[in-house]
């Protein structure tokens, strides 16, 4: 009974629950069954979660550009204005880490600034 992600766990919850229920313990598999449904509702609701393409690209290894041009293409459902796309949490796309492109950016300690490059590069005189 194992799971592949957060969304499996509702499933296995619940299966444990009719486990519980079928050996005759009908309070344990009450509580599986309400943390189950609590848990869909967390994962619904930060599904439904609209974020900007520059908040969408840091998740997903895509450009804010690209992630703008599925939008403008209607690949990409557009959950705020003409001008300023918005997009669901749970449409993404994630870009695979083992396909060619750039992989999505780690998160810093220091809230995500990186330094620009050549800033650390002496320049020849």
């Amino acid at each position: 009974m194992g799971t592949n992600g957060p969304g499996d766990l509702p499933t296995t919850w619940r299966e444990r629950a009719a486990y519980l229920d079928q050996f005759g313990d009908p309070t344990s598999a009450r509580h599986w069954k309400l943390a189950a449904a609590e848990l869909d509702d967390a994962l619904k609701a930060v599904g439904d979660e609209t974020l900007t393409l520059i908040e969408a690209a840091a998740l997903t290894g895509y450009s804010a550009d690209h992630l703008g041009h599925l939008v403008r293409h209607g690949k990409l459902a557009n959950h705020g204005r003409k001008n300023a796309p918005r997009v669901r949490r749970a449409d993404l796309p994630i870009k695979s880490p083992t396909r060619p492109g750039r992989p999505p950016r780690p998160t810093h300690r220091d809230g995500g600034r990186v330094t620009n490059i050549s800033k650390l590069t002496r320049r020849k005189q």
